[in-house]
């Protein structure tokens, strides 16, 4: 990509349009005691899955949240899946792709297992207090089995799946990426066959077909450094990440039968050869709607936008605080006008213009530090989970 075109994309501030206003919290949603840490969109932007340190997955429609009536967030959560887990859940994301009809969401855990669940929901009619009203009836759910379970030495940094592919990238503290092809088997089971305990599930018929799953190691890579973060960019035929205690950001390619690994330097282009220091590690990667862009999110009080498998640096985003001791986290806003991003000084979002580099504006809601931040491919919808407990859905207003 050119100057000039990199110029065009951010030479006027944004218009305005980005999430701001809080329409839906759901208190509590892993318990009084225990809080979210993580949270993900499916591509509909209608199912919600977060991860919580009591251990367990719980995926619900959060729409059900706007519908009329006083305890409508409350009837959302107790309409929810929830799936136990082995450990506390760090890190979740959704597939693009069914498996014969079923959505799939892979889970990161902190003893360094990754669940797979594959999920189905029923939606029925049903009259209550004389209006009619869509509501959720129950989830059927099925979970890869101990046998063929991901499971790294340390804990699970980050993990995502490749756009339009049924390939999972998922990465752990001891510096191992993995990448694996997750099929499906279906198989018939009766309520007698039973179901995991760890499963709480609503009513299903007696006889559901499952959405079984079946796991393939295309490749594992072995690096010294911990991987904090990953994203796959170029359409998911590359793998971007970033190795902890180095200068750079690699990029894997995923489709060469060689996996050659390129890297471009976190410094810029640096005159005179490669600068292999820098006084921080890229704790987070977000790569932007038009996928020309990925915004790495440091310790050390910086966001870095740059161009994609270049070393070229095209802002530089200040004005917050994040160390070494924070959980760094960021999202763009639909237009790819803005970066939302966390700090550890406060309770806020951080709203920065891309284009004049500024930040101006800080979103008030949480009552403590966000943990996470995700944002929908699609529309303005940003979903952020907070050591307050609590999980909000925030929308552009209308």
């Amino acid at each position: 990509m050119k100057d000039d075109e990199i110029d065009h994309h951010f030479i006027s501030s944004g218009d305005g349009t980005f999430a701001s206003e809080s329409v839906a919290t759901f208190p509590g949603i892993h318990g009084f005691s225990t809080n979210p840490l993580c949270c993900a969109l499916d591509e509909t932007d209608t199912i919600l899955a977060t991860g919580g340190a009591d251990g367990y997955v719980c995926i619900m429609r959060w729409g059900t949240a706007l519908m009329p009536g006083e305890n409508s967030s409350q009837r959302a959560m107790e309409e929810a899946a929830r799936v136990k887990c082995t450990a506390p859940v760090i890190c979740i994301g959704f597939a693009s792709f069914k498996m014969r009809g079923w959505d799939v969401l892979a889970a990161g855990c902190m003893d360094g297992s990754v669940h797979l669940i594959a999920y189905n929901h029923k939606v029925v009619e049903e009259e209550s207090l004389g209006q009619r009203r869509m509501m959720m009836r129950g989830w059927i759910l099925d979970v890869v089995g101990a046998e063929q379970k991901i499971k790294f030495a340390k804990y699970v940094k980050c993990l995502a799946f490749a756009p339009d592919s049924n390939v999972l990238a998922s990465a752990s503290a001891d510096g191992t990426i993995l990448l694996t092809k997750i099929t499906a088997t279906t198989t018939t089971r009766t309520m007698d066959d039973g179901y995991e305990d760890s499963v709480m599930m609503e009513e299903v018929d007696d006889s559901v077909t499952t959405g079984a799953i079946s796991l393939e190691q295309i490749k594992s890579i072995h690096l010294k450094g911990g991987v904090e973060a990953l994203c796959f960019v170029n359409g998911g035929n590359t793998l971007c990440f970033y190795e902890r205690d180095t200068s750079y950001l690699a990029y894997l390619d995923v489709k060469g039968e060689d996996f050659k690994i390129t890297k471009h330097s976190l410094n810029g282009d640096v005159t005179g050869g490669f600068d292999n220091h820098v006084s921080f590690a890229v704790m987070h990667l977000a790569l932007s709607p038009n996928g020309k862009y990925i915004c790495a999110a440091t310790d050390s009080s910086r966001n870095i936008i740059m161009q994609v498998q270049t070393s070229n640096i095209v802002r530089n985003l200040y004005g917050h605080k994040n160390d070494v001791y924070s959980q760094p986290r960021i999202a763009w806003s639909s237009n790819g006008q803005y970066i939302l991003g966390n700090t550890q000084e406060d309770n806020s979002i951080c709203v920065w213009d891309i284009a004049s580099s500024k930040m101006v504006r800080k979103l008030e809601g949480h009552g403590g530090q966000i943990r996470d931040i995700f944002s929908s491919k699609v529309v303005d919808t940003v979903v952020t989970v907070s050591y307050d407990k609590s999980v909000k859905v925030w929308l552009c207003p209308m």
